[in-house]
């Protein structure tokens, strides 16, 4: 209300269809957290490593299969572009946490 906001703002999700690998990589994504809990209760550090490597590998294949940016349908290139951002956000915090610099571009 301090911002003249009444209520927030509406969101709609995007009409698409996600398909077997945006599902997948979803999927993987949301396993970061379990992931890193595992590594620390085992005091494993390689687990989070085998998860970033294995992250990397499974983006580039959807990348290779799927556009992004040459997508026709707005909502699935805005949905993609969210995708490779999270991807790109859990694969530079995993590294972080093995004490790795990642480049912000390449």
């Amino acid at each position: 209300e301090e911002k003249g906001l009444k209520e927030p703002p509406s969101f709609k999700a995007p009409n698409i269809t996600i398909n077997p690998k945006e599902k997948q990589l979803l999927h993987s994504l949301y396993a970061f957290p379990d992931t890193v809990n595992e590594a620390a209760g085992d005091m494993s550090p390689a687990r989070i490593a085998n998860y970033v490597y294995e992250l990397a590998k499974e983006f580039n294949q959807f990348y290779h299969d799927h556009s992004v940016l040459n997508e026709p349908d707005k909502d699935t290139t805005l949905f993609r572009l969210s995708l490779s951002a999270l991807t790109a956000h859990v694969i530079k915090a995993g590294m972080s946490l093995l004490g790795i610099r990642v480049p912000d571009r390449m």
